[in-house]
């Protein structure tokens, strides 16, 4: 259960490279329960390959969206992470045979396993995807994500070379505070690595964020106040981005 959302919510010590494939999932008008039972057929699917040691985890979430970034797009219905350790192990994905493994894990002909396999985006109007490497977080020590868990989004776009610096040496230490006192319950911070041609342009990075059940109520010095005005002048936040709840997942 701890595995969950690697890039996200696991402590970020052993491998900085670390990879999470970030799909932002567009539906056609009343295909969501079509979606999902597609989902529970793949579930298994990369539940195995998990445990082929191809892959760390596999999540869904369910949007609730908040302002579109552009007019002429619709915002995501729903976000999957892929999660793998290392590049290696992302190369290795690559290669693996999905008919087969649906064919083991459901018991099916290898002529239904292609059939479900070749209709699995029949749902989907769009696909918007994004690689990130996560570069800074902070959790709290019994932090155990469950079905229904709530986090936000944010979408930041760097102004100058100095941003990532303050959300790994300022920002980190003010949401670690939070977190100790129960105001927060994760933070994690990412930076996009590669995206799909159709994918959003407008961010460079994306925050995630869960609450806690406290009030924050952390409260800062002369100086770090003074660091926290440099910080966000060193980023643009595009705002009302909207958060998302988790639906189904395997590690």
């Amino acid at each position: 259960m701890k595995k969950l959302l690697l890039i996200l919510f696991i402590p970020f010590i052993v491998n900085s490279q670390q990879i999470s494939v970030m799909d932002a999932v567009v539906l056609k008008d009343g295909s969501d329960a079509e979606y999902m039972e597609i989902e529970e057929f793949w579930s298994k699917i990369h539940a195995e390959i998990i445990s082929q040691g191809k892959k760390m985890q596999w999540s869904i979430w369910k949007t609730l969206p908040g302002d579109p970034l552009t007019e002429d797009s619709k915002p995501a219905d729903y976000m999957i992470f892929n999660s793998y350790e290392s590049q290696e192990q992302y190369d290795a994905s690559q290669d693996v045979d999905y008919v087969a493994i649906a064919q083991k894990v459901h018991g099916i002909s290898k002529k239904k396993a292609q059939k479900m396999i070749d209709s699995s985006f029949d749902p989907r109007e769009a696909t918007r995807s994004y690689t990130l490497s996560i570069q800074a977080q902070a959790a709290a020590a019994d932090f155990n994500p469950t079905p229904g868990l709530v986090c936000s989004i944010s979408l930041m776009q760097e102004k100058n070379d100095d941003y990532e610096s303050f959300e790994k040496e300022v920002f980190k230490d003010q949401f670690q505070k939070a977190v100790d006192i129960g105001a927060q319950t994760f933070w994690g911070f990412t930076r996009v690595e590669e995206r799909s041609e159709n994918a959003y342009t407008q961010f460079s990075h994306i925050c995630f964020n869960i609450d806690g059940e406290n009030e924050n109520t952390v409260e800062n010095d002369f100086k770090t106040q003074k660091l926290v005005e440099l910080g966000l002048q060193s980023r643009e936040m595009i705002p009302n981005t909207g958060s998302m709840e988790l639906v189904l997942f395997e590690n």
